[in-house]
């Protein structure tokens, strides 16, 4: 039996209609939706959801989280990051690490151009700290970095990162 789901019209919601992009967070947290139900009690209203930079930086956050194969009907989506996490930790893994990340921006990411990414080892903490360089010209963002650490848990944007 085949199951039809009408999504409908996608609306802007903001009130400002400034808004160029929206993402969802795929963890499906709620966001709270403070003072703003009838009694005036912090309710759950929604999906957590972030808006242009922070759409951006969540939709990296998503392509370099999968695998490929993980998603169902984009069977080709995500780096597999985590497959160099078992491997030495050396410049030639770096080297492939850097390179996966720049084609993978390119390619499932088009509203923003990187501009630079360095890997280096921490051999210490048995991680790789990323910094990327990216521009997303339809927000007049230019050349801004971002930082990121690949570790044994996985892949994480540090703090400098815009949330909503």
């Amino acid at each position: 039996m085949a199951i039809k789901v009408n999504i409908g019209e996608v609306r802007n919601t903001q009130a400002d209609n400034k808004t160029r992009y929206k993402d969802v967070f795929l963890d499906l947290e709620e966001k709270s939706n403070s003072g703003r139900s009838f009694y005036n009690k912090d309710t759950k209203v929604d999906i957590k959801s972030s808006d242009d930079e922070a759409a951006i930086v969540n939709s990296i956050r998503n392509i370099f989280s999968t695998s490929p194969g993980e998603r169902i009907l984009e069977p080709t989506f995500g780096l597999n990051l985590k497959q160099w996490l078992f491997e030495p930790l050396d410049e030639f893994t770096a080297q492939e690490i850097g390179e996966t990340i720049v084609s993978g921006i390119k390619r499932f990411e088009p509203r923003v151009e990187i501009k630079n990414v360095n890997v280096n080892i921490n051999y210490e903490q048995h991680e790789y700290a990323l910094q990327l360089v990216m521009s997303v010209p339809a927000l007049n963002i230019n050349d801004k970095t971002y930082d990121a650490i690949l570790a044994q848990p996985g892949f994480n944007f540090l703090t400098n990162t815009p949330t909503s």
